[in-house]
């Protein structure tokens, strides 16, 4: 009886060992599949990141500029919103001119007196060269009359005294030419120099021109287009020279600064395309190219002298990445009203002509596109 019970047993066994034997073949290959495919993965991930590199570290970058009155004033008027666009000349706001025109009329009054007082010098300059010629004039008919009487008291028809009174003439007459030259020099250099390249005249027409200039600077315009932003501002505002009231943000040059992993910048060189994804425009790809690798980055190592360096304790058996910028450029036509400084982007850079991970990529950046809809 025993015998025949253990019989079935151990049929039953087999047969289960049987049944068990396909669930773990299929098990190890699933397995095997899974470790196949982690493992080709891991290697694309590898190679791709050397050929196509991708990075969700990226910002819209701009020039942001602080709006600083050149002049102060009073602000009589503010012409722009929060965050409207300009274009480059705008007015943004006006400050109270009075002062500046007031200095401006004194500036036309003080170039007319100076060349009122370059007339009067050039006229005192004419007098002087008169007088000159005429002492030249009374030298020479001195000259011949006392040469005649020097002569004729050679010969003892005049005294020694008229002699003596001829040669005093003379030297009067020469002293006279003398003291006339003088004149003429010093009412010369009082002048300077003629027209508008006189000295009195150049200062007057350059305080003219400082005046004209302040008073167009009362006016505060737009330096590129734009927009401006951060400002809370009112009409009777006291604005100060150098003082800022207003943020612009410029549309004139905006790029995209994207920051990739060390060891995928091997095969980037400027020139290389680049497809942007952003954050602002889901379902839109962008077309860029590289314009510039940083050489570095602020690693915190700036010791300063008579300090001992210092030491990063690395925790873990990975070391930390250390990331890097590129600058990249594109047509700013494709994202009109679409870019905001400080905006987010994914970007991918086509390093080569690989047609298999080139296409791989655009696929993705495509999907991560249309992914910026629900992030």
């Amino acid at each position: 009886m025993t015998e025949e019970i253990k019989a079935p047993k151990e049929e039953s066994e087999n047969t289960s060992q049987e049944n068990n034997a396909p669930k773990k073949n299929k098990v190890r290959k699933i397995t095997n599949y899974l470790l196949i495919t982690v493992a080709a993965l891991l290697l694309f991930s590898i190679i791709s990141d050397r050929i196509i590199p991708l990075t969700d570290n990226a910002r819209v970058k701009g020039y942001v500029v602080p709006i600083k009155p050149e002049v102060s004033g009073q602000v009589l008027d503010i012409l722009v919103q929060p965050n409207q666009l300009i274009k480059e000349g705008d007015v943004l706001a006006k400050l109270n001119p009075v002062d500046y025109e007031i200095a401006l009329k004194q500036a036309e009054q003080s170039l007319e007196i100076a060349g009122q007082n370059v007339g009067a010098q050039t006229a005192v300059i004419a007098s002087s060269q008169a007088r000159l010629t005429s002492a030249n004039v009374e030298l020479e008919n001195t000259r011949l009359q006392s040469n005649r009487i020097l002569e004729m008291a050679e010969r003892g028809v005049v005294s020694k005294a008229d002699a003596d009174k001829a040669r005093a003439a003379l030297a009067t007459a020469k002293a006279n030419v003398v003291n006339a030259q003088a004149d003429l020099e010093k009412s010369k250099k009082q002048l300077g120099a003629d027209g508008a390249e006189n000295s009195q005249i150049k200062a007057a027409l350059l305080a003219l021109e400082q005046a004209q200039i302040n008073l167009e600077r009362t006016e505060i315009k737009a330096p590129t287009d734009g927009g401006v932003s951060n400002f809370s501002l009112s009409e009777g505002f006291y604005a100060s020279t150098g003082q800022p009231i207003m943020t612009f943000v410029s549309t004139e040059s905006i790029w995209i600064e994207a920051y990739f992993r060390e060891n995928s910048l091997g095969n980037i060189q400027p020139g290389d395309k680049v497809e942007i994804a952003l954050d602002f425009a889901p379902g839109k790809v962008i077309q860029g190219t590289v314009s510039s690798v940083d050489w570095g980055v602020d690693w915190g190592q700036s010791n300063q002298a008579g300090k001992l360096a210092q030491a990063n304790n690395q925790t873990g058996w990975l070391r930390q990445t250390q990331m890097l910028p590129i600058a990249i450029e594109f047509d700013h036509s494709q994202t009109t009203g679409q870019l905001r400084i400080g905006g987010q982007a994914d970007v991918i850079v086509y390093s080569g002509d690989n047609v298999i991970f080139n296409t791989i990529g655009k696929l993705w950046i495509r999907f991560v596109s249309l992914m910026s809809y629900v992030r």
